[in-house]
């Protein structure tokens, strides 16, 4: 098959042990390239892109990270996996046709390379809406007849956090005054409506946890100190890019909603 590689530059990669799954991803953006990708990806201080196959629109296939390296894509299982990414904003709209048969040519070359492996989507591993409507077509690409739901459980995926995160943004809002909401980690529309605007020179515990989820979510801030600097606002711009917004440097409700997973 036709995999075009523009010949990407990467950092330092290491080679893959294993190779046991398949795992498909959004791009989580209406219209972007495979060099945006890799921009996007040293941004937040990555070798470079995470994924080892990009699939655009028009089903043309680009290569990504070399395919025998361990890819940055899935956290806890990048060891053995590899990872594809279609373009789009799948949350929103369905993978085209072309896609879809470029994705099926893909997973009989991996497959004619590593065996029968299953493809999942990444919210297969972690609580995540990625990679959307693609899960739609996860029976006929792994050759099964079974239907697979079109999204994650509805449970796992409106508490996208495992760590209390959204909890925490509830509490604090609570405490300044911002919000009177029910602290349940679940982030929904009032969580949303008492998240403050922030922005570069703002300070405290709020601005903390911002930096703490860009960390997370790997945008790096540096050190989690509740001041919004140019580490913070840089993190933030990276982070709204890659989501498709506009790239203000500011937290508002928009980037507030990404961050929240809404």
């Amino acid at each position: 098959m036709n995999i075009i590689n523009v010949n990407l530059s990467f950092g330092s990669l290491s080679k893959r042990g294993a190779t046991n799954k398949i795992i498909g991803h959004h791009a989580d953006a209406f219209n972007c390239s495979v060099q945006d990708i890799h921009s996007w990806h040293k941004n937040n201080g990555w070798s470079g892109i995470g994924y080892h196959l990009f699939i655009r629109r028009n089903g043309e296939v680009y290569q990504g990270r070399p395919l025998d390296t361990l890819g940055a894509h899935t956290l806890n299982q990048n060891s053995d996996s590899v990872g594809i990414c279609l373009e789009g904003r799948l949350t929103q709209e369905k993978p085209t046709q072309a896609q879809i048969n470029s994705l099926k040519e893909v997973l009989s070359y991996l497959r004619g390379i590593y065996g029968n492996l299953p493809f999942k989507g990444h919210m297969d591993y972690m609580a995540t809406d990625c990679p959307g409507t693609l899960m739609e077509y996860m029976g006929e690409l792994n050759g099964t007849k079974t239907p697979v739901p079109t999204q994650a459980p509805e449970t796992p995926k409106k508490t996208i956090d495992n760590n209390g995160w959204t909890a925490k943004v509830q509490a604090e809002c609570n405490a300044q005054g911002f919000s009177n909401q029910i602290v349940d980690n679940i982030p929904g529309p009032n969580t949303l409506a008492g998240c403050p605007l922030i922005k570069f020179g703002a300070s405290g515990k709020i601005t903390a946890l911002v930096q703490e989820r860009l960390n997370k979510l790997g945008f790096n801030c540096g050190s989690v100190d509740g001041i919004f600097g140019e580490k913070t606002r840089a993190a933030v711009i990276t982070f709204q890019t890659s989501r498709g917004l506009s790239a203000d440097g500011v937290v508002g409700q928009n980037t507030w909603r990404k961050l929240l997973g809404l």
